[in-house]
Order: C-alpha cells, then structure tokens, then sequence
C-alpha cells in the first residue's frame, strides 16, 4: 500500500499492511475470453476513503471480470504524499490525481495487450475515487482517455474533496518537522526528503487526527500553474456549470446511509460515551468543522445557520436517547457531505446533453463500517460488495451472500456491465422488469437497488420523501442564501474616532437576519410541498428494483 494512516481504512478488508513509497502499481483481471477474442470493454477503478488511506487490492475483481470485461484498478499517492501543494511549480499539488492520469495513458497504450478495447475504457470510482473520476472529467488532458463514467457516493461539490487553501496545511505540517525555516520551495522539499516516510505520516496525522480537516492536504485547482503545466485549470463548481467536462455518459449514486463511514471514524465506543457526551461532540466539534468546510463559520449569519441546522437534525431526539442521536449525526453526514452534493452535481450534468442514469443503493445487511451502531440501510461502500460479488463479501464480511442477495449482486453486476458496454441502459436491461431511463431535473427520476422486489415505484413514505428533499434543499439553497443576505459591512464613523462602528442598529440588524432566515425556511418548505403534491398527482415515475 501507499503510505497511510492504517485505522483509516476499511474494517476486515484483508491483511493488507505492508507500506511501501514503491506503491504505483495497476492490478488487472482479464479472461480467456477476452485474451482469445480481444476488443473486451476496459474497466478502470479508483478507490480511496478522503484522499487519506485506500489499497486497491482490497477488491478482488474476478467476480466482475467474469461478465467479460477487462478490469484495471489502481493505486495512487495519498495524503501528503500525494497532495501536498504549496502553490508553485516545484509543489504543484495534484500528485495523486497526475498517478491516476499517468495510469490512463499506460492503459490507452498497452490494454490491448490484455485483451482489451482502448477505444472502450469506462472510468469508475468510488468515494474519493469517485471525486477523482469527475476530476478527469473536467480537466482538458483527457480527452479519448475514458468513454464512460461510474460515479459512487463521491462528488466533485463534496466539502471533503477540494482544498481552498492547500499551502497553508502543507506549510503547517512542514513546520512541524522543521522545515520552515525558510520559505523557499526547494529548500523546504530538501528538508523534507530528508525525513523518513514515518515521521511525514506521523506530522500529517497530528494535524488530521486533531480534527484539523477544515484545511485538508486534498486536490486542488491549479491556476497558479503555467497554462501547459496545469491539470485542473478550473474550479470544480464553475467547471460544471460552464460545461467544461468532457461530455460522456454517466451512471452515478449513493447509498442510503452513507453518513456511518463519518460516524465510525469517532471509534466504536461511541455509544458508550452516552447521549450528553455525544451532544457536546456535535455542538464543540462535528458542526462547526462541517459548517467550515461549508463556508459558514465567517460570517455574521453563523449561529443562525448552527441553529437552523441544530433544529433539523437534533431537537427532535428525544434527551437521553442515544441510538436516535447516532440515527440523526448519520443523516447530517449523509445529507452534508453526500446527498446535497451529489443532487448538485447530478443536476449540473443533467443540464448538459449526455446520458446521465442515477441510482440510490438501499440494500442493508452488510455494512462496512457502522458494524457497531446498529443503523439500518446501505452504509459507505455497500454497492461495492454486490458488485464484486462473491469473493468481496467472504473476504470482508465473511460469510456468503443470501439467495436475495446474490440475485441482487448478479443483476447489479450485469446492469454495470451493460453501461460499460453499450454508455447506456435499454427500457428492460437483462430482463429484470423495470426501465431505467436517463435522469431528467423535471422528473427526478432514479432506480432504487435493493431485493425487495415485491414494492411498486409509488410505495415510497410519501414523508420520508418529502422531508429527505427539503434536507437537500437546505444544504444547496436555504443555508446559501441566508450566508449571502448576512454579508454586509457594517458602517464606520467618518467624523469620529478611525475604525469606531455603529453598534446602535447591531440587535435590530441580527433580528432582521434571523427573520429572513426563519421566513425562507418556511418558503422553502411550501414551496417544496407544492412541487412534491403536484409530482404525486401526475404518479411520477420512480423506478424500483
């Protein structure tokens, strides 16, 4: 593996401990057929948790390769080691992601070679190598490279997957080993190099174990480069909403509950700290970290955003109710570091003319992470285990899949392959009896993957619906908004002493903000209950496997 802090990484995902700066290597499956017919559908798949910790050989891909595709996974540089940056040529930043881009081009040249099509390479990623796929999207490099895009519970608008101010961590983390005793590029990169891989990794995990992840050593634009040197010319955000990406079909989702991968970072004895404790970590630690990684934390609308976000996801707990509270900080990972920019992105594809197909994964009974929190649902990276199929779930769950179960993993693996193949998915693919059309913002249409096959597309709590969009709302549209009303210079005295402020109108002003706030919530709600009635009354369609 890549150097990396090891209690990152999966429960139960193998032996794997070995680390090694020698790490970029690809693993490929491939299969008599494909090495006697050639031409076989490639394959390429990033994973990764955070940019932080990941190890491709945790997913054994035979299973998959057997549908006759050729399968590439990949290892990349991770945390300082592959992102760090401090804004120059001689520390660009982006070293995992240019890992990733020199993969790609061995594959466009030497696939064939194992029998597969490098005119029918399919990008597929997952978490952070989900971020990365859409990252190779929007970079202007990597055109003919890939052909189709398989997004999973990862977005490129995710607070986690883009650093605003990369030299400032990088430079930290350098002053703690010495290193900043000048402030020259080179001379910092000497110092550092002369540091051994343990001492980096320890530096890196202070500051990210400090619960310093507001300011995380993660992908960057790299404007600041010379114009043939750059990757990612482009913010993420403005790259979407201008349409510079290249324009290939997408087939993208998440799970239901992918919040828990957030939650069993804080440790297993989590319950055992008991509902008071568990409050305190949520007001002192977990909410201002998100509401920073947001934007939120500087502006005068703050506590008014901390309380809105304070009523949706914790008043309702009953007080000494733990397991409910876990329940809600799930939902708020989901929501805020998920969901709502996945939405987002979805809907910023979908303006585009491409084929786009969205999912939501809802299948529970095998979970990853949240082994010792009793959360029902799909947690992080459940997908991942019906689409490897067999051999992934002996491996990291240890058991075998249940009859339900492995005839979910079996159509999951044969809808997968036919995207990969054709960039599209037919009105009843393999014959599994429903028809996924592409997504479309008016009808928000997604397929729902789970074995309960017996329920029809309009057996959805039509409450659970409506409260789970208007969460989404308000982390893309509500909490925005108000962030922007809040931003306004408060006058200076210019006959008076230099720098005095008026203070008289400061309580009416905070009022007035809370108002507006509390009025666009309500807004927002109806408005939000009137597009949802009207959708019900036409039967709007929702797909469900």
């Amino acid at each position: 593996m890549c150097p990396q802090p090891l209690n990152q990484l999966v429960p139960d995902m193998g032996t794997l401990t070995r680390q090694d700066e020698d790490c970029l290597y690809l693993n490929i499956w491939t299969t008599d057929l494909a090495m006697n017919y050639r031409n076989a559908p490639v394959l390429v798949f990033f994973e990764g948790e955070g940019f932080v910790a990941g190890a491709p050989s945790r997913f054994p891909a035979q299973d998959l390769a057997a549908e006759g595709l050729v399968i590439v996974s990949v290892a990349y540089r991770l945390n300082v080691f592959g992102f760090f940056c401090l804004e120059d040529l001689e520390a660009r930043g982006n070293l995992g992601l240019l890992d990733q881009y020199l993969a790609l081009v061995w594959i466009h040249e030497n696939i064939a070679a194992f029998g597969g099509d490098p005119r029918s390479v399919t990008l597929m990623g997952h978490s952070a190598g989900a971020t990365s796929v859409m990252y190779h999207m929007i970079s202007p490099r990597t055109a003919n490279l890939f052909h189709r895009a398989i997004v999973m519970s990862g977005s490129i608008l995710s607070p986690w997957s883009h650093s605003q101010h990369p030299a400032n961590t990088s430079r930290a983390i350098s002053r703690s080993l010495g290193c900043m005793v000048v402030n020259q590029t080179r001379q910092i990169l000497t110092c550092l190099r002369n540091k051994s891989t343990t001492e980096i990794l320890r530096a890196f995990e202070t500051q990210y174990m400090d619960g310093n992840w507001t300011d995380m050593i993660l992908p960057v634009t790299d404007d600041f480069l010379p114009d043939i040197e750059q990757y990612l010319p482009k913010s993420p955000l403005e790259a979407l909403r201008d349409g510079s990406f290249l324009k290939i079909p997408v087939l993208t989702g998440t799970t239901s509950h992918e919040g828990v991968i957030a939650i069993s970072h804080w440790g297993g004895d989590l319950l055992a700290q008991g509902y008071s404790q568990l409050l305190k970590l949520f007001t002192s630690s977990i909410l201002p970290m998100v509401m920073s990684r947001y934007g939120f934390h500087n502006h005068n609308s703050k506590a008014e955003i901390a309380a809105i976000l304070k009523w949706q996801y914790i008043d309702s707990v009953k007080p000494g109710d733990t397991q409910g509270l876990i329940s809600q900080l799930t939902d708020f990972y989901t929501d805020a570091q998920f969901k709502a920019p996945h939405l987002k992105q979805l809907q910023l594809l979908a303006k585009s003319d491409i084929s786009v197909y969205a999912y939501q994964f809802e299948q529970s009974g095998v979970d990853l992470f949240g082994k010792d929190f009793n959360i029902s649902g799909a947690g992080h990276g459940t997908e991942l285990v019906f689409l490897f199929g067999p051999t992934l779930i002996q491996s990291s769950i240890g058991r075998r899949f249940s009859s339900a179960e492995e005839r979910l993993s079996i159509a999951i693996k044969r809808i997968w392959a036919e995207f990969i193949r054709q960039g599209s998915l037919g009105s009843n693919p393999y014959g599994y009896g429903f028809s996924w059309r592409k997504y479309s913002m008016e009808e928000d249409n997604y397929i729902i993957l789970r074995t309960q096959t017996t329920l029809q597309p309009d057996r959805l709590k039509p409450d659970l619906d409506v409260m789970g969009r208007y969460r989404i709302s308000m982390w893309n549209e509500l909490l925005p908004q108000i962030r922007n009303i809040s931003v306004s210079k408060t006058p200076t005295v210019k006959n008076g002493v230099k720098g005095m402020q008026l203070t008289t109108d400061q309580p009416y002003r905070s009022a007035m903000y809370t108002l507006i706030g509390f009025v666009v919530i309500l807004l927002i709600l109806l408005i939000v209950c009137v597009i949802l009635l009207k959708r019900r009354a036409k039967e709007r369609e929702r797909d469900l496997f």
